[in-house]
């Protein structure tokens, strides 16, 4: 192994969802604080604002939520509308949505940060320019598992990083890897590849040791 390695540790979800809620703006911060780079996924408003909210909908996360509210997009809804609603905990309350915007303003305060953005649904064009204006584009990751997004994101956005995110069944993923590794893992920077904790005695992931250490050898040789 390669002694130039680093271990980048992704705080899912904004390192929310167990010690605080998922997709907070505390939840931001101390995976921050804690030497992480969080991950926001974004989706879009009726608005048009863009939102860190991993879910199309506000059901799993708000603490109380209108009838009305209840199974329906973040797309139909507006900014204010989301932002009304208490995602927090407990523990934790008066926790609101974050837009990407303010994540953004927050790489802009601190050059040390970083961040990865989980595409989900949103105009590309309108990302890359929120991106471009805040002036981070070297503190930002864009995780997709479209090579179609990444690569128009490259173009909109060069300056980015992109990690291609993979899952599904053991075979799929690694079938889908070493086709990444045989072409040299052009157009991206990134790859993830989607353990799926299963639980059960011994080893609880879906991928073995020997495929993690067959995708490390890999990328040490590319």
């Amino acid at each position: 192994m390669k002694s130039d390695f680093v271990i980048l540790w992704e705080a899912h979800r904004g390192g929310g969802g167990k010690e605080l809620p998922e997709s907070t703006p505390a939840s931001f911060e101390y995976g921050w604080r804690l030497g992480g780079i969080p991950e926001a996924d974004v989706n879009s408003t009726r608005d048009g604002v863009l939102m860190s909210l991993h879910d199309g909908t506000l059901d799993r996360t708000a603490r109380s939520l209108k009838p009305e509210w209840r199974g329906k997009p973040i797309s139909e809804l507006d900014s204010a509308e989301v932002r009304s609603v208490d995602i927090g905990s407990e523990m934790w309350p008066n926790q609101r949505v974050p837009s990407i915007d303010e994540l953004i303003a927050r790489l802009r305060d601190d050059p040390d940060k970083e961040i990865i953005i989980d595409y989900k649904s949103a105009p590309l064009q309108q990302l890359a320019d929120l991106i471009h204006a805040g002036g981070v584009a070297r503190q930002v990751t864009l995780a997709t598992t479209d090579e179609t997004v990444a690569a128009e994101f490259r173009r909109l956005a060069p300056d980015v990083r992109i990690k291609i995110w993979i899952g599904g069944s053991r075979g799929d993923i690694m079938n889908r890897f070493r086709e990444f590794a045989a072409r040299g893992f052009g157009g991206f920077e990134q790859v993830q590849l989607h353990l799926a904790h299963e639980g059960g005695e011994g080893w609880p992931f879906r991928l073995t040791r020997e495929d993690i250490r067959e995708a490390l050898d890999r990328t040490a040789e590319a």
